[in-house]
């Protein structure tokens, strides 16, 4: 009987095995390009919809371009929609199909920026203005994602640390950079669409920059925007300091000094950088706020309620306090403006940059690529 099994279920077998699947039927999209660019700077945006209506467009390349909005693509016979951009700077740009109302991820591409509740799909330009972040011929570092199970908040949550080229064979102890991120955004932006790793491990490979570890904590551990100036009502200051610092610290053997840990955020992580400043300044040698500022009220409660703060003499005794912006277009701009009046009227010292990529990961990047050599000299 078993035997009668046995050969009954090889025949089964066999006969599966020699089946065919029916034949695919091929489209335009299996040979189809979704980003591409062309010798003239222009990118064609091309996505596969051929049962739609409408298919939109955008993203922070759009900072480059006159207008805002989503932009609308044409439709050609073989149901391809595209859109040809004028030409742009050679960079790293998110972008969002939305296909009849409905925001969907480019299927032929891989690259994604992750965010708190959702994915952005990205593109790099491959010419000379973006080799600053690419993934080119060099040693590279690691990058390690990290689940902990936090006291202060009593939630799981994580961060991500790059560790440099070769850290596995270093003895001394290294200095940490800590890159936070904005609203809406979590602790992988700065090694999606950020490219902090491979901005840093092309620093390092040019020896621009000093080895050094890279902490990138979730900037908003728990719910709520907290905008307000101080370090008592969000959790995640007390969490950032008693526990995932000391934590990265021992794990990966670092210096425990002020000096050798430096403190960088964007926007939301932006008013993170200030609050550290002007309340913990002892805990920082080097501190850089981008494309941030208090907003009015805050600023009204800040000269108002924390004047001992601003008078706080530690906060002129960073070794580099350095306040960049997106430009103009920044929608930070002013508030950044006012908190630096503030600033001038207090005589805190403070060094600015700007680099003209609005409100975005054009900016940030471009911000790390130029403070990062200048820390922990």
């Amino acid at each position: 009987m078993k035997v009668f099994f046995t050969l009954a279920l090889l025949a089964c077998l066999f006969t599966f095995s020699q089946a065919q699947f029916p034949p695919r039927n091929p489209t335009p999209n299996d040979t189809l390009n979704s980003t591409k660019v062309l010798s003239d700077g222009s990118v064609i945006f091309s996505i596969y919809a051929p049962k739609a209506t409408e298919v939109t467009v955008n993203g922070d390349f759009q900072t480059f371009l006159e207008g805002g909005g989503p932009i609308k693509l044409s439709k050609d016979e073989n149901g391809i929609w595209s859109y040809q951009t004028e030409s742009i700077p050679s960079d790293v740009y998110t972008y969002n199909f939305m296909v009849d109302g409905v925001k969907t991820l480019d299927p032929l591409n891989k690259l994604l920026k992750e965010n708190e509740g959702s994915y952005e799909n990205y593109f790099i330009m491959p010419y000379e203005g973006s080799e600053y972040a690419q993934n080119l011929d060099v040693p590279h570092g690691k990058v390690e994602k990290v689940w902990y199970q936090s006291q202060v908040t009593g939630r799981s949550t994580r961060f991500h640390v790059y560790t440099p080229p070769g850290f596995e064979s270093m003895t001394d102890k290294l200095p940490l950079l800590i890159l936070q991120h904005g609203g809406g955004d979590n602790d992988a932006s700065w090694s999606t669409i950020g490219r902090a790793n491979f901005i840093m491990d092309n620093l390092y490979a040019a020896e621009e920059i000093v080895p050094m570890v890279v902490l990138m904590p979730m900037g908003h551990p728990v719910d709520g925007f907290f905008m307000n100036p101080g370090i008592e009502e969000d959790p995640y200051y007390e969490q950032l300091l008693t526990e995932i610092i000391p934590m990265v610290r021992q794990k990966y053997n670092l210096r425990e000094d002020r000096f050798g840990t430096a403190f960088a955020g964007l926007s939301m992580g932006g008013l993170q950088a200030l609050n550290l400043a002007l309340f913990a300044p002892e805990e920082f040698g080097y501190v850089m706020p981008l494309s941030t500022g208090y907003f009015e009220a805050q600023r009204k409660m800040l000269v108002e309620q924390y004047e001992g703060a601003l008078k706080n003499p530690d906060i002129n005794t960073f070794k580099l306090f350095w306040i960049s912006m997106g430009g103009e277009s920044d929608i930070a701009y002013e508030n950044g403006l006012a908190v630096n009046k503030i600033f001038d009227d207090y005589g805190i010292k403070y060094q600015t940059n700007t680099y003209n990529g609005g409100h975005s990961f054009i900016t940030w990047r471009h911000d790390l690529l130029k403070f990062a050599p200048l820390l922990f000299r």
